[in-house]
């Protein structure tokens, strides 16, 4: 773990701990270096664990907590040390205190959605920054490393805790950040890291005074921004410009050093990007602000998983509110068509009478090609490879006829993705690109939670139709 700096789990076969689960994880310094590890061994039981922390614990800066896994987590046990937050072991074993009560409130929903997504993903462990008020209301900063406990079926019981106040560190990182030298935390800190720097001067237009090498990711040179010929504002999305400026204005009136802002860009090539800025506000003497230095990240991925995800949940509300065939399979064209780039789709069912498979919603295809793919044949390629089961990302999908079709319509790539209702193939959705030369992994991934999503809406209603 030294050599690799990454977390090892695993239970040894042979040595001291054999047959134990073993966490090993790493320490890393403010530069990233692995400086140290931390292990844990699952080798006693709660209240042995409780005599090794009394004599061991007690007399470190970590507080160890064992919470249930209840809402707002009461504490079954907490180390005596808590002392430091100005609380008793009593208050929080009695059930006076939640320690959810201490957490800050605009830090809670964070921590309980982080700690839900660990537990979702089957994690081990979770690791967190958060505020919290001390018995006297005092807030501190303080950094939970929790080790999540499983019963034998898998269900969650508790969380392991070590809490470790880092409001110094915290402080000390707000000020380094206000005194390290622009140029040296840009050039060896920004270029090679994901989040683009810029240095604005507080005037019209935003004139850039340094931009990091690596806003070429965003299709500029640097000379783009530092001759004048684009000023920063401009690649600013019209319909974003007016609330960014805003902001800015706001945090500059009530005196804040520091704000972020999401909003979009366009790139050299006119590409439109959502991105991130954390912005620090330099001031001169007179507490005027002179400057502000920006970090950049292009978070448009984080964005698309969004916009996927709640068109997800539209499309499950729209249809549960009806039964007519053609309105659910329009919806689900009209939703999957959102994602960008995705232009093209149709939608298959299958006809037992004709033994066939029917073409029997579409959007963005020529008459054309709807002639030429109106219906696939039991027999034909494409029906075969449909009632396989498995989703398509490939042209070879297709017939040679079919082939000429998609090229005439111009499409690059396409996903199929058959609809298997209770072990038999229904169906298939069918989308295409003119744009992507290969559909890419999150995209598939919301295709075929689609797919498992609206089979269950539309083959009912076939089976309903059918029965009439």
């Amino acid at each position: 773990m030294l050599r690799t700096g990454k977390t090892i789990r695993g239970v040894p076969k042979k040595g001291t701990y054999l047959g134990r689960n073993v966490v090993v994880s790493p320490i890393f310094s403010e530069d990233g270096k692995v400086i140290a590890v931390i292990g844990i061994v699952d080798l006693l039981s709660v209240l042995e664990m409780q005599e090794i922390i009394r004599t061991v614990v007690n007399n470190s800066p970590a507080v160890v907590f064992l919470w249930k896994n209840e809402e707002k987590w009461p504490s079954e046990f907490v180390s005596e040390n808590v002392v430091q937050f100005g609380y008793t072991v009593e208050d929080f074993i009695s059930g006076r205190v939640l320690y959810g009560d201490i957490i800050h409130p605009e830090d809670l929903k964070r921590v309980e959605d982080s700690l839900k997504e660990r537990i979702r993903r089957g994690e081990v462990d979770f690791n967190i920054e958060y505020r919290i008020f001390t018995k006297v209301g005092d807030i501190r900063w303080v950094n939970e490393r929790t080790f999540i406990q499983r019963s034998p079926e898998g269900e969650v019981t508790h969380f392991q805790g070590l809490v470790l106040d880092v409001t110094e560190r915290k402080e000390n990182e707000e000020a380094l950040r206000k005194s390290l030298e622009t140029q040296k935390l840009l050039r060896t800190i920004i270029n090679n890291s994901q989040a683009v720097a810029f240095l604005w001067e507080n005037k019209e237009n935003l004139p850039t005074v340094y931009v990091s090498e690596n806003v070429t990711k965003f299709g500029y040179r640097v000379e783009d921004f530092t001759s004048g010929k684009v000023p920063y504002k401009s690649i600013i999305h019209k319909d974003d410009r007016g609330s960014v400026i805003e902001t800015l204005k706001r945090n500059i009136a009530e005196k804040k050093d520091y704000f972020d802002v999401e909003y979009r860009i366009l790139t050299g090539d006119r590409k439109t990007l959502w991105v991130e800025e954390k912005t620090f506000i330099q001031r001169d003497e007179e507490g005027k602000a002179t400057h502000f230095q920006g970090l950049v990240v292009d978070i448009t991925e984080r964005k698309e998983a969004q916009k996927m995800l709640e068109i997800q949940r539209e499309l499950g509300k729209e249809l549960s509110t009806t039964w007519n065939l053609q309105t659910i399979l329009s919806r689900v064209l009209d939703s999957c068509l959102q994602i960008n780039g995705l232009d093209a789709g149709v939608i298959y069912l299958k006809d037992e009478l004709l033994d066939q498979l029917n073409l029997v919603a579409y959007r963005e295809t020529s008459p054309e090609f709807r002639e030429k793919a109106s219906r696939y044949k039991a027999d034909s390629l494409e029906a075969r490879q449909i009632l396989i089961g498995k989703p398509i990302y490939s042209l070879e999908f297709y017939s040679d006829t079919t082939v000429d079709a998609m090229k005439k319509e111009g499409i690059k790539s396409i996903a199929i993705i058959p609809l298997n209702y209770r072990g038999e193939i229904v169906g298939s959705l069918n989308f295409a690109s003119h744009t992507l030369d290969k559909i890419p992994w999150d995209i598939r991934n919301f295709l075929e939670s689609i797919a498992l999503q609206v089979v269950n809406y539309i083959a009912p209603v076939c089976i309903q139709a059918e029965l009439s």
